[in-house]
């Protein structure tokens, strides 16, 4: 295991998870010189920057739309629209970099520079699209930093639901549920496990599958996707061994038969090679 994945195994072992700092480790496998700790430093200059902006608002909603300003017109960070599927608007220090990352990414700035300049913030896993979220004691206040930190009602929301459905759909409470920095990870990992695989680069793939199990031991969807993976990749054994796990865990799953199935093949072929 390379140092940069020991060390993400490390903190995935907490709880809570300390989200810019995984999210660079996730950069790190990438970019293996990446100085962590410069990023952070970072991070926590734009907090102090950002909680000075604030010192003038008198409540959450000026507080927000005063960070969404520092951050969208003054620091200048913005959606990739152009080029949404490049992998660097996944990594952290490329995004703080270029100023340029996509919803769950530009979030993940979003709940650390705001969380440092004394916002509660928490992250939203809206579908298709991620979201923040900033709460007091009068509510909340549901924010899309992809679009410059707009403040989103419950109109904006549905309307954002038709579009990613391509029909009318009822907004669920649990899609506006405040999520942990272990989803967050998972997430961006998801998206860049399919970053890669629509350009067919497997190894990658599996990189990011191996860290998203990292994170959620127990995802039953990724211990199949991998042991898909490995079998494609030709790593007999390894997909044998993921197949069993998925079936010790989950017998009575839909997709059990077709893994008892992919036993039997890979137990044959693994026979073969031995």
């Amino acid at each position: 295991m390379n140092p940069a994945r020991t060390e993400f195994a490390r903190i995935a072992a907490r709880e809570p998870i300390p989200l810019a700092h995984g999210a660079l480790l996730v950069a790190k496998e990438e970019y293996p010189d990446l100085d962590v700790a410069h990023y952070l430093d970072h991070l926590s200059a734009l907090g102090r920057a950002a909680q000075s902006a604030l010192r003038e608002a008198e409540n959450t909603v000026e507080r927000v739309q005063t960070l969404s300003d520092f951050l969208f017109v003054r620091t200048g960070f913005a959606g990739n629209r152009d080029n949404y599927g490049d992998p660097r608007n996944s990594f952290l220090n490329d995004v703080l970099e270029r100023r340029l990352g996509i919803p769950i990414t530009l979030s993940v700035i979003y709940l650390e520079v705001g969380r440092r300049a004394g916002l509660n913030l928490f992250g939203v896993s809206f579908p298709s699209h991620f979201l923040v979220k900033a709460v007091d004691e009068r509510g909340e206040l549901i924010i899309d930093p992809f679009n410059g930190g707009a403040i989103l009602d419950l109109d904006d929301i549905s309307t954002r639901l038709k579009q990613i459905y391509g029909q009318p759909v009822e907004l669920q409470p649990a899609m506006l549920k405040a999520v942990g920095g272990r989803h967050i990870l998972a997430r961006m990992l998801r998206n860049l496990k399919n970053i890669y695989a629509s350009g067919a680069d497997w190894p990658r793939s599996l990189a990011a599958l191996d860290r998203i199990l990292i994170l959620e031991p127990r995802a039953a969807d990724d211990i199949l996707e991998r042991a898909a993976l490995y079998e494609r990749l030709e790593c007999f054994g390894a997909a044998l061994e993921d197949y069993q796990s998925f079936l010790t865990q989950y017998a009575n799953h839909p997709a059990a038969d077709a893994a008892r199935e992919a036993v039997v093949r890979l137990t044959r072929q693994v026979a073969r090679i031995n």
